[in-house]
């Protein structure tokens, strides 16, 4: 059986950003926060290092975040929204703030979905036993 770090090749850092921002963005559109940890994971599976998978599912999700809040900064009213949400701790004209916590938390739910997916699949490919290599062959003395 093959591993699955032999199925995903590692790819780099910035091709496996653009993955992680197209997948967070199409699970956005879902409406489910629970999917960024999703989204994180399967950008994880294009690098392999920890560090570079929190990365990639930290600012994969974020960005996608901030692209779908431009998007409705510039055709809806979410602003107004965010000034009234933030009107309601007595900070009034912070309403910016509201949306970068938001892109924050959404970047930390993909960075920790994306550390957890390459913890994951560190863990099956220890399990999975080496079909790569020749078995030792016996000598009948």
């Amino acid at each position: 059986m093959k591993k699955i770090d032999d199925i995903f090749p590692d790819i780099g850092f910035i091709p496996a950003l653009i993955i992680t921002i197209a997948i967070g963005a199409a699970l956005q559109l879902g409406g489910s926060w629970f999917a960024m940890l999703i989204a994180g994971a399967l950008g994880s599976l294009f690098v392999r290092r920890h560090r570079i998978a929190f990365l990639v599912g930290f600012l994969g999700v974020m960005i996608a975040w901030l692209i779908l809040f431009v998007f409705l900064i510039m055709t809806a009213q979410a602003m107004a929204i965010a000034e009234f949400f933030i009107g309601q701790l007595g900070l009034t004209g912070m309403g910016w703030l509201v949306i970068v916590m938001s892109c924050l938390l959404g970047g930390l739910l993909g960075g920790f979905g994306g550390l957890f997916g390459r913890s994951l699949v560190e863990l099956i490919d220890e399990l999975i036993p080496n079909s790569s290599q020749p078995e030792p062959v016996e000598s009948e003395e």
